[in-house]
């Protein structure tokens, strides 16, 4: 494994200058249009902005291969769904042969997908930079006894899969700050809002021509429109229990699903208790009839219960539309963040069907401000969340998990600003109180602390709130890219990497780094290979050495750290 890694050939630059090929990216994919779902138009958009942008992007998926597939689309055959999850037998091969015929410089995996994991036993893969876009978490119902099983089983593969990436794109801040899985993975989680290709005249004029054959909404003063599969955390039972009552008030819902016969139950004594329940299922539409649906509602209702809903990509085409938009206010989703960006809509709690009634009176008594708040919502959509502006930001993450030495020269920092980072590796309680001690006395310089004590960790705001990790939740794997991306990103005048006793006990000259004590060791360094036993050897850089330190190779087999200058 050593011999493979000190020989192993870097990947090329992602952003090819003139004249240079492209950068090669590969997506791996759940579905992919025609079939439906905020993932898989995400994904089309997505590939669609990179590929005009001269990336050179490509993906394998789920599905059976349609004739007007493009040659860069591999989709496989599906032979069950098992727990909502598609299994496809031939999918490794199918991966395998994409990676070692297109061999990308960046793989890029979109969860939740249970087929991305295939990636984690295929050496091909191991060796291309991963970016792991996180759409959802898996979320299980207490009542789901099966799904709750099947997680168990899943879940180890999902932390391999997070370890194993170099950076994981969030789809909003509050998504990701209350995501548990990406929890211990937050030092290289970025938020990245989803974004959609603006509206073509095609599709204006599609819509428009499917307007008169959806005479739908009658003499509703109130128009108010739904769109997503039948499901119970979509909430739309809340929509048709609010709008029950209201004479001058229609709700079409547009999507099939497995509630269906449930909605349709309810519709029904909705009608019998209230005298009046305007609502229509419409069952599944065209992309023709769902644009002309929001072209002629007045508002757009996004009710959904659980955090399933991540992000909620629907709302973005509503706005698109120059609708004003209403969405549960649900912790942890991005729906609530999304509308609030527009500051055209309002936000109800999820499962109150007074509040979703009080929704549905103020906007009749609004109805006269509704298409000025839907201005508002169009500028929104064009100003944050547009495909173009995704896809920048998605390149510049590609750009920064390059390796230092092939990544464009940075601009040089202030000497002024510089300031020392030492990293403390913990093995003792008792160094805690004595470390704050340390940084109080040390003011000008960054202390960050890994526990290796193998204890549960004090309360560090009585401490002073010491930075720290914890080697019970991070491997010395990831606590190396941490240092290395601090050291990228911070101005430093001097890295130092030892034990915390080291640090505590410095009288002011330096500890020099252990020397080779064995065979093996020697055998190393007369091959430009250097040892290190983290939290026993010290590792002690300045200037430009932390450069090329931070450009070296570096391979890990527990606490040991191999490095062979670039």
């Amino acid at each position: 494994m050593l011999r493979h890694w000190l020989g192993r050939p870097q990947a090329a630059p992602l952003h090819a200058q003139a004249g240079d090929a492209p950068q090669r990216v590969l997506h791996v994919g759940k579905f992919y249009p025609p079939y439906r779902g905020g993932m898989e138009s995400f994904l089309a958009d997505l590939i669609e902005q990179q590929r005009a942008n001269g990336i050179d992007a490509r993906a394998v998926v789920h599905g059976d291969p349609l004739p007007e597939d493009p040659p860069w689309l591999i989709r496989v055959p599906v032979q069950i769904t098992l727990v909502f999850a598609p299994i496809a037998l031939g999918f490794p091969l199918a991966l395998h042969r994409a990676i070692r015929g297109f061999q990308p410089d960046v793989l890029h995996l979109h969860m939740p997908n249970n087929a991305a994991f295939w990636a984690l036993i295929m050496p091909a893969a191991r060796r291309v930079a991963w970016v792991t876009h996180w759409h959802s978490d898996v979320l299980i119902s207490k009542w789901d006894s099966l799904l709750q099983l099947c997680y168990q089983v899943y879940r180890p593969f999902e932390t391999k899969l997070l370890r194993q990436s170099a950076a994981i794109l969030a789809t909003s801040p509050p998504y990701m700050a209350a995501s548990v899985p990406l929890q211990r993975w937050l030092f290289k989680t970025l938020a990245i809002p989803l974004g959609l290709k603006p509206l073509g005249q095609g599709v204006l004029e599609q819509a428009q021509a499917e307007a008169p054959q959806l005479q739908l909404w009658g003499d509703a003063r109130l128009r108010v429109l739904s769109v997503g599969r039948l499901t119970y955390y979509k909430g739309f039972d809340t929509l048709i229990s609010a709008v029950a009552g209201f004479a001058d008030v229609q709700l079409i819902i547009a999507g099939e699903g497995e509630q269906r016969k449930e909605l349709e139950a309810l519709i029904a004594r909705e009608r019998a208790q209230q005298g009046c329940a305007n609502v229509q299922l419409l069952g599944q539409v065209s992309e023709a009839q769902k644009h002309a649906l929001f072209n002629s509602c007045d508002i757009f209702a996004l009710a959904s219960r659980e955090r399933t809903e991540a992000f909620g990509l629907v709302l973005i085409e509503a706005m698109q539309h120059g609708k004003p938009c209403i969405a549960s206010d649900l912790d942890g989703s991005g729906m609530s963040w999304v509308v609030g960006q527009s500051g055209s809509g309002q936000c109800y709690a999820p499962d109150q069907v007074q509040a979703w009634k009080e929704a549905m009176r103020q906007a009749l008594a609004a109805k006269a401000q509704l298409a000025g708040r839907g201005l508002a919502a169009q500028q929104a959509a064009d100003a944050y969340f547009t495909i173009g502006q995704c896809e920048r930001r998605i390149a510049e993450v590609y750009d920064s998990i390059l390796p230092a030495s092939e990544r464009a020269p940075a601009q040089p920092q202030a000497a002024a600003a510089a300031r020392p980072l030492q990293v403390a590796v913990v093995q003792q309680a008792a160094q805690w109180p004595l470390l704050q001690q340390w940084q109080a006395a040390h003011p000008e310089s960054l202390l960050l602390c890994v526990d290796a004590s193998g204890q549960r960790s004090p309360d560090l705001q009585a401490l002073g709130g010491l930075a720290q990790v914890s080697l019970a939740d991070l491997g010395w794997s990831e606590v190396i890219t941490l240092v290395q991306r601090l050291a990228a990103e911070q101005a430093l005048s001097a890295l130092s990497i030892r034990s915390a006793a080291d640090l505590l006990s410095e009288t002011g000259a330096e500890p020099l780094p252990a020397p080779p004590a064995g065979w093996w060791q020697r055998w190393l360094a007369r091959r430009g290979v250097r040892h290190l036993q983290l939290g026993r050897h010290a590792l002690l850089l300045r200037g430009d050495e932390m450069a090329a330190w931070a450009g070296a190779r570096h391979a890990l087999v527990g606490g040991h750290l191999f490095m062979r200058s670039a």
